[in-house]
C-alpha cells in the first residue's frame, strides 16, 4: 500500500480516538431564535404536533444507493432535487416514534409507505445510532422521514461531525481506504455518513443544526428523480 495512504489511516484513526472522547461538545451553530420563527415547511409532509422547525432548504444531491448507509430515497441511486427540513419534536421520542409509524401508515395523498426500501441492515445501522427511519414514495418522487434520539446519536455519533469535515480535505486517492477503515469499526464508512439521504447522513445534519439538545429531532427529505 502507498505510503502517504497508509499514514493517512494511521492519522485518521487517531482523529477518530480522539474526537470520540469529546463526544459532541462541538456540534456547529444552533439556529437563531429569529430565524424559527420564520421557517415554513416546504415538504409533503407534516411534521409531528409540537415541533419546530430549525433549517429548511433545498435538496439537490447525487446520491448512491447500497451498503448499510446509503440513500434510501425509493428510486434508488440517481441525482435528486427537492427540499429537507430540520426539526426538533415537541414531545418524547416515543412519541415521535409514534407519529412516524401513524404517518406510514396513512401517508399523505398520493404517497405509499416502501417498506421494502428498508432492508435490514440499513435499520440496523440506523438503530443503532438512535435513528427510525420511514421511506415513501409517489410517482416519480421519493421521500425519507428520521426520528432520531438525539441523546444517543450525539454520544455515538457527535466526534463524526468534525471527523467527516477532516476528510472532505483529503484526496480523494486516499478516501477509499479510510473508507473502508471506519467501515469495518462502524458498520458504515464516511461516504454513507456525508451522504444526506442516507439515515445516518440525515442524523450529522440533524446534530450540526439542533447542537446540544437532547430533545428529538425529525427530518424530512422529499425529492424527485431527475
Amino acid at each position: 500500500m502507498n505510503r502517504s495512504i497508509i499514514v493517512a489511516i494511521a492519522a485518521f484513526g487517531l482523529v477518530t480516538a480522539g474526537c470520540s472522547s469529546h463526544q459532541s461538545s462541538n456540534n456547529g451553530p444552533a439556529a437563531s431564535g429569529s430565524a424559527v420563527g420564520a421557517i415554513s415547511n416546504p415538504t409533503d409532509f407534516p411534521l409531528a404536533a409540537g415541533a419546530k422547525i430549525l433549517a429548511a432548504k433545498p435538496f439537490n444531491q447525487n446520491v448512491v444507493a447500497g451498503g448499510g448507509g446509503g440513500t434510501v430515497l425509493s428510486q434508488g441511486s440517481g441525482t435528486y432535487s427537492g427540499h429537507s427540513v430540520i426539526a426538533q419534536a415537541g414531545g418524547s421520542i416515543a412519541d415521535a416514534k409514534a407519529w412516524l409509524a401513524k404517518t406510514e401508515g396513512a401517508p399523505p395523498s398520493g404517497y405509499t409507505h416502501v417498506a421494502s426500501a428498508q432492508n435490514a441492515q440499513a435499520a440496523s445501522v440506523a438503530a443503532k445510532y438512535g435513528v427510525t427511519y420511514g421511506v415513501f414514495k409517489n410517482g416519480t418522487k421519493g421521500a425519507v422521514i428520521a426520528v432520531i434520539d438525539t441523546k444517543v446519536a450525539h454520544a455515538k455519533l457527535g466526534f463524526l461531525i468534525d471527523l467527516a469535515d477532516k476528510y472532505k480535505m483529503l484526496p480523494q486517492s486516499m478516501r477509499g481506504p479510510i473508507d473502508d477503515q471506519v467501515k469495518q469499526r462502524l458498520g458504515m464508512s464516511i461516504t454513507d455518513a456525508l451522504d444526506p439521504s442516507a439515515p445516518v447522513g440525515m442524523t450529522l445534519e440533524a446534530l450540526r443544526t439542533i447542537n446540544s439538545s437532547d430533545q428529538p429531532a425529525i427530518v424530512e427529505v422529499d425529492a424527485t428523480k431527475q
